[in-house]
This record gives C-alpha cells, sequence and structure tokens, in this order.
C-alpha cells in the first residue's frame, strides 16, 4: 500500500510539475527569460537602437491581431548584429536552453530587405548542430511576423543562421529580427524532473 500511495504521489509530481516546465520561453525583446537560457550572439534590443517601423513595433502595431497578447511587448533582436557586418560567418545566434527541446515556434519578422543587392529573411534552424528545418521569406510588398514551429532531434542548443546576404542598410539596422522563442522539452526531460522529486520523498521517508 505504501509503494502504491509513492507511486501515486510521484505520478501527481510529475503532472503538477510537468506544466511549469512546458515551455522555455525566452522574450528577447524585453529580456523575458524565466527559465534562464543562455543567449549568444544577438544584436542590440530594436527599435530602441536603430529606429524603423520593424513590422509595425515602431508604430505600437504589428498588425498581426487584435489584440495583442500582453507577452509581446513590441521589442525584438537581429540574429545577424551590424557590428559583426565585418566579421566572416557571423550570420547566427544561439539560445542555450537548460534542458533538451524536441520542439520550438519562433516568431519572426519578415521584412522588406528585398533589395537585389542583397537581403531578405531566409535562415535555418539548427540544434546541436542538427539542422530542423528552414524558412524562405516572402518577397512581398508589406513585412509582416510570422510564427514558425520546427521539431527535431533533442537537443539543448538552438541555433538560427541568416542565409541571405547583407542589405545595403544592414549597418544600421542588422538582419532577421526575432521577436520571441518558445522550446519545449522533450517528454524524457520533464518526466526526469518529476522522478527526481519522487526520489527526493523517498529520502525523506527513509
Amino acid at each position: 500500500m505504501k509503494k502504491f500511495l509513492l507511486f501515486c504521489v510521484g505520478v501527481v509530481l510529475v503532472i503538477t510539475v510537468s506544466p511549469a516546465l512546458s515551455a522555455y520561453i525566452v522574450d528577447l525583446g524585453s529580456g523575458l527569460n524565466p527559465s534562464g537560457a543562455v543567449l549568444v550572439g544577438w544584436g542590440p534590443v530594436q527599435p530602441d537602437t536603430s529606429g524603423g517601423n520593424w513590422g509595425g513595433f515602431g508604430s505600437g502595431n504589428d498588425n498581426y491581431t487584435t489584440p495583442r497578447p500582453p507577452t509581446w511587448d513590441y521589442k525584438c533582436r537581429t540574429v545577424w548584429d551590424p557590428g559583426e557586418m565585418d566579421v566572416v560567418n557571423a550570420n547566427w545566434a544561439q539560445i542555450i536552453f537548460p534542458g533538451n527541446i524536441d520542439k520550438v515556434t519562433i516568431r519572426h519578422l519578415d521584412g522588406l530587405a528585398m533589395d537585389g543587392v542583397g537581403g531578405g529573411d531566409d535562415f535555418e534552424v539548427y540544434v546541436d548542430g542538427v539542422l530542423w528545418g528552414n524558412y524562405v521569406s516572402n518577397p512581398a510588398t508589406n513585412e509582416y511576423w510570422e510564427f514558425t514551429e520546427y521539431t527535431g532531434t533533442p537537443g539543448s542548443t538552438l541555433m538560427i543562421v541568416s542565409t541571405n546576404p547583407q542589405w545595403t542598410s544592414f549597418g544600421g539596422y542588422g538582419q532577421l529580427g526575432i521577436d520571441r522563442i518558445v522550446g519545449i522539452p522533450e517528454p524524457a526531460t520533464m518526466m526526469l524532473l518529476g522522478l527526481g522529486g519522487l526520489t527526493l520523498l523517498r529520502k525523506r521517508r527513509a
């Protein structure tokens, strides 16, 4: 009976712990990062640094939904920092999550930088060096924010690589704006955290 009760407690732990760990949320513009993920290679906060419209951020209206969710703060960062314009192979940025993920949602800007000289907001997504997928930007006459979801082999280091040449205004703005990234931990990660709580319970009872 005691073992059964302990098992039930463990199941409850997994269920109650999992929702809190169901997502690693990284809001690049505001700095909201409750999971403590590590950011590597990101540009400055926009449009605070460079001005501009940024798909509506500059005007306070991103034209994506009405009303906008309260978590959207109209701030973002670029994958390719304008300060890196003369650095070879610096067209990437990383987020290192505290555990493995098997799904990620990226809110990114499909902008207007299609000027024939360079530009465009194409990118590739890698996790622990494994390609999860890519995005091909739309050469439209307006700029907008897009949600794109990727899944693949679990890993903890997400890398986004801008795959277009620099555009003519790169030196002032950089390239490929990202607003928010949400990583979903793989089930094994959540289960281990729940089982960790179960182990602590056993030690206490002992």
